[in-house]
């Protein structure tokens, strides 16, 4: 499993000299790092949230905490890195979480909303070729699909959408791994017949005229939760004035970037870490992006759907109950409270 560290800020301590006697303060704890798993830019935005801590108005970054963002290509990575103490925060989608709890017997909680396909929003989209003979869903029999990481969120709305279609993985299609990022390209050059297509690169490749969209999540899942920020309970009870602390942050910078007032500068914040024009960005923040709660509260209901459903059509083997066992929103509730009150 590889990973690519991108960013990580130093602590400069020193010792205040008076009359030509150093004189120490009182001992302070290093702020602790806090590694956090993502999977793709711009949905899950976690590269970009704690960088310019004072442009954004985080209170504690530096102080208690700072932020360790490393990437993935999917959930279920994350999930393996966090079993083996690689990570302390991941990007997990619904069924990721009930693998962890059933198969690894992690004492998972899903914590915080990253993104959500909801309230009339963007929808993850499949595409093929416009010019070619796949029209509907059953003509993908025999064709080669491409997916980001088996048991990741995407995968699963494939694979569940597939089976109620009476296609089945193996036996119907194959399935090839990739990034989400290299998806385009396998589609254009016809490596593969049919593939997810993440923003900005949906918006980019529809403008050709060169594609259609056969289906997309909400065709399965209805309004869900694709990818949630979820943590081992043991970690949140043994820091949980850290985690306060950092969700207060992470609540305050996200809801920078939707506020409109912001809107250019977050679309330019993205556009310069993705080396991409701002130009092709504009969906962002709109009813074309994903739905982000303003105070990050996750949709509970729309993490329990797809693990029903997955569970009702063999995917999953055994499905959970995400509430109330499986989830903890004290942080991000503790979060709104501190933020309404210093306002």
């Amino acid at each position: 499993m590889s990973t690519a560290k991108l960013s990580r800020r130093g602590i400069l301590s020193g010792a205040v000299a008076l009359g030509g006697v150093a004189v120490a303060g009182p001992a302070r704890a290093a702020p602790r790092a806090l590694r956090l798993g993502w999977a793709t830019m711009p949905g899950h935005l976690i590269p970009v949230l704690f960088d310019d801590p004072e442009q954004k108005g985080l209170k504690h970054y530096g102080k208690s905490y700072t932020v360790q963002p490393i990437l993935f290509r999917g959930s279920s990575p994350q999930l393996m890195a966090l079993a083996s103490g690689e990570l302390d925060f991941f990007a997990s989608a619904a069924s990721t979480l009930a693998l962890g709890v059933t198969n690894a017997h992690l004492d998972l909680q899903a914590v915080a909303d990253i993104i959500q396909d909801a309230h009339d929003h963007h929808s993850d989209t499949w595409l093929v070729s416009g010019a070619g003979p796949i029209h509907r869903i059953e003509d993908l029999k025999g064709k080669r699909l491409a997916t980001n990481a088996i048991g990741s969120a995407a995968d699963t709305a494939m694979r569940a959408l597939l089976l109620r279609h009476g296609l089945a993985d193996r036996r119907d299609y194959l399935v090839i791994q990739a990034a989400f990022s290299a998806m385009p390209s396998l589609l254009e050059k016809g490596e593969v017949d049919c593939a997810p297509i993440l923003n900005p690169f949906y918006e980019i490749m529809m403008k050709t005229g060169k594609y259609r969209g056969l289906f997309n999540a909400r065709d399965i899942f209805g309004s869900w939760q694709p990818v949630f920020l979820a943590a081992r309970a043991s970690f949140l009870d043994k820091h949980r004035g850290v985690v306060a602390d950092f969700m207060e942050d992470w609540v305050r910078s996200r809801r920078w970037f939707l506020a409109s007032a912001n809107r250019q500068a977050a679309i330019g914040i993205i556009a310069r870490f993705m080396h991409l024009p701002a130009s092709d960005l504009t969906y962002l923040f709109s009813d074309q992006d994903y739905y982000r709660d303003p105070w990050s509260m996750p949709n509970i209901p729309g993490i329990q759907k797809p693990i029903d459903i997955a569970h009702q059509i063999g995917v999953l083997k055994q499905s959970i109950q995400v509430a109330p066992k499986h989830a903890d929103l004290s942080f991000v509730e503790e979060a709104k409270k501190r933020i309404t009150q210093s306002s």
